[in-house]
């Protein structure tokens, strides 16, 4: 029974990572279903680590103790982070393409159109996800005239570098001044740039940590397994000697692994 468990938890780990991720798979559907709804006080991603950690805690106390609960809340941890860094680093790259279409539809669009406004009416419709929903609704707002609100609004939204810098190039636009089409220019290639180093950090690096998380898995899988299958090997591992050892390795591979995760995490952002 302690066996299925264990397997069982596993797999429950694993299935954000051999989950079909084609581009009409039900999890690429149900990610841009939540990527595209308005933001929540409570992020779902932060609910599904907060109930990934419990279980992990809670799956350690039942089958042994405080002391490998505690091994199993910091392996869970790990786990946790590995695959979010996917996760975030996914949402950061198509936000960086957003922003990077938004500028460059914007950059062309001062040559020809008349007013600012009517560039941003323009491009709004060019430009799909978080960053297309929230520049619709700058277009929406400067119809009003209230375009400087309105641009302030959209950088706060998106609460990105590019999106303050092209809040203050439309703000200079709406005042007036005349150097905003060479600056939407130069904003466009600054987007395009980040959007390629957004594009590297996540088909080299994102995409690779969630195998710290299979690693893990994989690890916990042999330990329990050895416990079964050699009771005097189990006994040990259940005595508080051994879980004390276990919850030390735990530790020692949470720092292990944090040397990796923590500027994976920072740069997923």
């Amino acid at each position: 029974m302690q066996l299925l468990i264990v397997v069982f938890a596993g797999l429950l780990l694993m299935v954000p990572i051999w989950w079909p991720t084609g581009s009409e798979s039900p999890s690429e559907m149900l990610w841009r279903s939540v990527m595209l709804a308005p933001q929540r006080s409570v992020p779902v991603g932060s609910v599904v680590a907060v109930v990934a950690l419990l279980v992990g805690l809670l799956a350690g106390l039942l089958l042994y103790g405080p002391i490998i609960g505690l091994a199993t809340l910091v392996l869970t941890g790990i786990c946790v982070v590995a695959i979010a860094v996917q996760f975030r680093s996914r949402r950061s790259l198509q936000e960086a393409e957003q922003l990077a279409q938004l500028t460059n539809s914007l950059a062309n669009q001062a040559l020809v159109a008349p007013t600012v406004v009517q560039a941003i009416q323009h491009s709004a419709h060019l430009v799909e996800g978080r960053v297309g929903i929230a520049v619709k609704q700058l277009a929406a707002e400067c119809e009003t005239g209230g375009l400087v609100e309105a641009s302030n609004r959209f950088a706060s939204t998106i609460q990105r570098p590019i999106a303050e810098m092209l809040a203050t190039v439309l703000i200079e636009a709406f005042r007036g001044g005349a150097q905003w089409v060479g600056l939407a220019s130069v904003l466009a290639e600054e987007a395009a740039q980040l959007a390629d180093t957004a594009r590297y950090f996540h088909r080299h690096v994102a995409v690779m940590m969630p195998q710290i998380a299979v690693t893990v898995v994989l690890a916990i899988a042999m330990i329990a397994i050895t416990g079964f299958a050699a009771k005097d090997v189990g006994e040990w591992l259940g005595s508080p000697v051994g879980q004390q050892m276990l919850l030390v390795l735990a530790l020692l591979s949470s720092a292990i692994c944090g040397r990796i995760l923590a500027p994976a995490w920072k740069t997923s952002q």
